[in-house]
């Protein structure tokens, strides 16, 4: 029998966020963050990423009181200054032992064993990596937290992030095993660890989510997508690989090279046409899956007496992200604020809460602020965006 966390939130009808930004303001952050990060070859993207994250946060209210973000950019810069060590000595240790296992393995007469032993060891170290690629986002998520305020009360998460991207790295090998039809049960998992980690002030998250209930919309895009590639690569091998095949005895060496069909020239277009066609396809499927996930988790979350809920929807969603991708291409990345706006502007329209907080019962929360957290998650760029 489903508990009450399984149904969506009752009586959920009053927007949760009311987002007030102006794009011409965002050109004011994003004209000279731009311009710095030139000139500095990069250097002030940390320092642009907080600019803009205080205006986003200071322009999206919760119970009529606004978030403050306070974060730094010499924070950021100094966690990726870190992280990039961490992985550089990683490299050089790998290097170094794969060095010495060699050496060694050839002054001993065990030079077959010594190619097996290297390939071992780089694996190690990719799968080192990996765990760092999904520790990396439960740190960049709780020094998010912890540098967000309201009322002045800052958010705050608890758990080891080296556990969970162990944890994360087990359930993509049981994916990778099942063909990937455990990626909404993988993805509700991880969401659901990292979600129950956090808090905000004295009041704790909570998730619980039924992969179930996404499946459906995963395995057709999934399948669509298997179906399009499939039916796009047999196309393309009858039109020009039996052209190929059946013109090769004709085909005379000249001066100047072989002399292949005519039609051969047209396939580079006719690559680039059908995976376009395939990645719009795709886009439109794939929004019903991420829709429903986005319900599903705002639909079966909580933060104390809050409960959320979710009317986004795939045609809303694929209006954006087509809308965006437009944007981008059309202006060549200068219309990035107005992604921004738009992305705030849906987030603030579709999610719904029911409840309150009372600002008499929050108290700090007593979690440990991270001013170094979200180092990794920039240094293997896995932030997506300026935000």
């Amino acid at each position: 029998m489903p508990s009450d966390q399984d149904a969506p939130a009752p009586g959920a009808t009053s927007p949760a966020l009311v987002y007030d930004g102006r794009i011409s303001e965002l050109y004011g952050i994003f004209i000279p963050n731009l311009l710095l990060t030139i000139i500095t070859f990069g250097i002030y993207r940390f320092w642009a990423i907080t600019r803009l994250r205080r205006y986003m946060w200071a322009h999206m209210r919760f119970q009529e009181d606004r978030f403050e973000y306070t974060g730094t950019g010499g924070e950021l810069f100094l966690g990726f200054i870190l992280a990039l060590t961490i992985l550089i000595v990683l490299g050089m240790v790998t290097a170094a032992l794969a060095f010495g296992m060699v050496t060694a393995a050839s002054a001993f007469g065990l030079r077959l064993i010594a190619a097996p032993l290297v390939v071992l060891l780089v694996l190690v170290f990719y799968a080192m990596i990996f765990v760092l690629a999904f520790a990396a986002i439960f740190s960049a998520q709780r020094y998010r937290l912890n540098r967000t305020l309201w009322r002045g009360i800052r958010g705050g998460m608890h758990g080891s992030a080296i556990r969970y991207g162990l944890r994360g790295v087990l359930y993509f090998l049981l994916n990778v095993i099942t063909l990937y039809q455990m990626t909404p049960w993988m993805t509700l998992r991880l969401t659901e660890r990292r979600l129950n980690a956090s808090s905000f002030g004295n009041l704790a998250f909570g998730f619980r989510g039924r992969a179930r209930r996404i499946y459906l919309p995963f395995l057709a895009q999934l399948l669509v997508f298997v179906l399009l590639d499939v039916v796009f690569f047999v196309a393309v091998f009858r039109q020009f690989g039996t052209a190929m095949l059946h013109a090769a005895p004709q085909m005379k060496a000249t001066d100047a090279g072989f002399s292949p069909p005519a039609n051969l020239a047209l396939l580079p277009f006719v690559l680039f046409g059908g995976v376009l066609a395939i990645g719009i396809v795709i886009g439109l499927v794939r929004s019903f899956y991420v829709a429903a996930l986005a319900r599903e988790v705002a639909n079966h979350s909580t933060l104390g007496p809050l409960r959320f809920a979710s009317t986004i929807g795939a045609w809303a969603l694929l209006r954006l992200v087509l809308g965006n991708v437009l944007i981008v291409l059309v202006t060549l990345g200068l219309g990035y604020p107005i992604v921004i706006h738009r992305d705030a502007r849906l987030l603030a329209r579709n999610l719904l809460v029911s409840g309150a907080i009372d600002p008499e019962t929050l108290r700090q929360t007593t979690e440990r602020a991270s001013a170094l957290g979200e180092g990794m998650f920039q240094a293997l760029d896995a932030s997506g965006g300026m935000l």
